[in-house]
């Protein structure tokens, strides 16, 4: 890890930054395109002629395409490394075209169809944009991770201003401007995306043309006693000891308890964000013009939990900030289940619950990601897999909502707690294996080939020249 403390290590890259600066816009747009269906799926629920049950398969079909997104990106990991750029382009010329045609649409199962592929437009933006910032930063990747991703509540609020004046009236044509809008803007970040990935080849290419070469250092000797010392492992990237750093059961484990883990935590994290609105009008505490106010105040407190968490987590470690979010989180759950079953819900309180709700759960998906990093050797194809155990947990909580909020709406909130609670243990289980194998290392560690991804690109691109 990295000894370079504050801003330093961030101010001494300045290209660095403009990229990330420009990812912070991409995750607001994010939010923008992905966000807009939570206030209007009841109308969208209309125009098909579903119930909420029935609906929820739009979004079921949505994270379907995010895990084949994902996937796909993780088993061609060497296009994601050299063309993260070119891959964020096309993700959001998918995005833009899906959500232009989505409010003209009155067929549940060609809507499905459409969200499948906004989905493959979620799983690439995020495997590319989080590939990008750890090969970018690092072991110092918590800050800008949680910045960027801190840009997600600030579009998902933008949204529920921008829909608002559009539910005056529950007909589908009213919705079909926002849509328009959102569009657009999804074709401008297209644009940005495809012109940082022309600056990216230009640099490289110049780095490549004024590379010197020194031919007097060229030897056909071979040293035999370099030979025999260098004993060095070369790991398949592919291989679970690529993510264990030499270590197969360390890997194996590590991979599959933080894959259940991003199951139950983006469960919770998608399910409720998406449903929030719905719950507040099936329970009868406001209308659907108003039920974007919880919306407004939810998406703008879990903003502020990740603008909050990108300043603490300069000067605090992943760990303990990780650890004392999770602690937050069993406290939330509890208060939710005694308001619930045992005091009364009420608008204020359910208001004060849903921004407690944002703030405390907004940085755990960024604060993962910088901890598992530490903890692993994390390669496009361990953030395919941990970004589809995501989306599996995504859809298989968001189609028990939908279930949940025809039969019995009291009972929604029972997810999260149930999320929290199943989060809580897996994170427990991998700090202590994390632990045992740190104190189990011998004194001289593998060593192992590794190659940052500037060098992995150069000999790509050196290669495909030649």
């Amino acid at each position: 890890m990295s000894n370079e403390k504050g801003l330093k290590v961030y101010t001494s890259k300045p290209w660095e930054m403009i990229k990330t600066s420009f990812l912070v816009i991409t995750w607001i747009v994010l939010g923008m395109h992905l966000e807009i269906v939570g206030p209007t799926l009841q109308v969208l629920a209309v125009q098909t002629g579903v119930s909420t049950t029935g609906i929820s398969d739009i979004l079921v079909a949505r994270g379907a395409g995010y895990m084949f997104g994902n996937l796909g990106g993780a088993l061609t990991q060497k296009v994601v490394k050299k063309y993260p750029e070119m891959l964020l382009s096309i993700s959001f010329l998918i995005a833009s075209i899906t959500i232009f045609i989505t409010p003209f649409i009155t067929n549940l199962h060609l809507l499905s169809v459409v969200f499948f592929f906004q989905g493959i437009s979620q799983g690439v933006t995020d495997l590319g944009g989080t590939s990008l910032m750890l090969a970018m930063w690092a072991d110092n990747v918590a800050a800008p991770l949680n910045v960027v991703h801190l840009g997600f509540g600030f579009g998902a609020v933008f949204t529920n201003f921008l829909v608002r004046p559009y539910l005056v009236e529950k007909s589908d044509s009213m919705i079909k401007i926002p849509y328009s809008i959102i569009g657009f803007i999804c074709l401008l970040i297209t644009i940005g995306h495809f012109i940082f990935a022309i600056r990216e080849y230009q640099i490289k290419r110049k780095s490549l043309q004024n590379r010197p070469v020194d031919y007097t250092t060229v030897s056909t000797k071979v040293d035999s006693n370099e030979n025999s010392n260098e004993k060095k492992e070369k790991i398949s990237e592919y291989s679970p000891r690529s993510c264990g750093n030499g270590y197969f059961n360390y890997g194996l484990s590590m991979s599959i308890i933080w894959i259940l883990y991003m199951f139950f935590l983006s469960g919770n994290d998608q399910t409720f964000g998406k449903f929030f609105f719905t719950f507040v009008q099936k329970s009868n505490f406001s209308s659907g013009i108003s039920a974007t106010w919880f919306m407004i105040v939810y998406w703008l407190s879990y903003s502020v939990g990740r603008l909050i968490c990108a300043i603490l987590s300069m000067f605090v470690s992943v760990p303990v900030a990780l650890s004392g979010l999770w602690v937050c989180g069993i406290i939330l759950a509890i208060t939710w289940f005694i308001f619930v079953w045992v005091i009364k819900l009420t608008s204020l309180n359910l208001l004060i619950l849903g921004a407690f709700t944002g703030l405390v759960f907004s940085p755990t998906f960024p604060l993962s990601f910088a901890f598992i990093n530490q903890r692993l050797n994390v390669n496009p194809l361990l953030v395919g897999l941990l970004l589809s155990g995501a989306s599996l947990g995504a859809m298989t909580f968001q189609k028990l909502a939908g279930i949940i909020l025809d039969a019995h709406p009291k009972q929604f909130p029972t997810i999260l707690i149930t999320c929290v609670i199943l989060s809580i243990i897996f994170f427990i289980i991998a700090m202590i294996i994390s632990s045992v194998h740190q104190k189990n290392l011998p004194s001289k560690p593998k060593e192992i080939v590794y190659r940052n991804n500037e060098e992995e690109q150069i000999e790509i691109y050196l290669n495909h020249n030649q």
